[in-house]
C-alpha cells in the first residue's frame, strides 16, 4: 500500500527532467519526498487525535477511506496518460504546491493507518524508501508519451492495490 502511495509522485517527478534542470531536479525531488512524509505524518497525528472515536466501526471507515483513495488513483490515471498531471517544473513555488497537492491521498492514508496495528516509524521509513526510488526514477525519465503511459499504468495498479487493501483490511481483518 505504501508503494501505491509512493507512485503518486511519479507524474510530478516526470516534469523534473534531469537533463534540463540538472542539480535543481534533486532539490525539487527532495520537496516531493518531504511533502509525502510531512503530510503522512500530519495525517497520522490527526488520526491519532480523533479516530479513536470510530473504533466501533473502524472496518467500515478503513474500507471507505482506502476505497476512495483507490478510486481517485484509478480516475487520475487517465489524466496522467494525457499528460495533464505532469507539470513542467522550474519555479520552486510550483514544485512545493505540486508536492502538497499530490500528497493529499497520503494524508488520508496516514489518518487511516492509525486504525491499524502498525508502527508509525516503520511506515515512515518504508514510505521514504519507496518515494525516493519512485521520484528518482521519475526525474531520470523523459516526459514523453511512453513514460506517461507507464506512469498511468502504475497509477492504475496502485489504485487497484488500494481497492484490494480496502476490502481486505475493512472486512477480513
Amino acid at each position: 500500500m505504501l508503494l501505491a502511495l509512493a507512485i503518486q509522485v511519479l507524474p510530478v517527478a516526470l516534469g523534473m527532467n534531469y537533463r534540463k534542470l540538472k542539480a535543481r531536479s534533486f532539490a525539487f525531488a527532495f520537496s516531493l519526498i518531504l511533502g509525502q512524509l510531512l503530510l503522512f505524518q500530519l495525517g497520522y497525528w490527526l488520526g491519532d487525535q480523533f479516530l479513536y472515536l470510530v473504533k466501533g466501526f473502524k472496518g467500515t471507515v478503513i474500507f471507505i477511506g482506502f476505497s476512495l483513495i483507490g478510486i481517485r488513483m484509478i480516475m487520475d490515471a487517465f489524466h496522467v496518460r494525457k499528460g495533464e498531471r505532469t507539470y513542467v517544473m522550474g519555479n520552486p513555488l510550483t514544485v512545493i504546491l505540486a508536492s502538497f497537492a499530490q500528497a493529499i491521498n497520503t494524508f488520508l492514508a496516514g489518518m487511516l493507518f492509525t486504525l491499524l496495528p502498525v508502527d508509525n516509524e516503520f511506515l515512515l521509513m518504508v514510505l521514504l524508501i519507496f518515494t525516493v526510488i519512485v521520484s528518482g526514477a521519475g526525474i531520470m525519465m523523459n516526459p514523453e508519451k511512453t513514460e506517461r503511459a507507464l506512469a498511468s499504468l502504475l497509477f492504475s495498479l496502485g489504485g487497484i492495490v488500494m481497492l484490494f487493501a480496502a476490502v481486505y483490511l475493512g472486512f477480513i481483518i
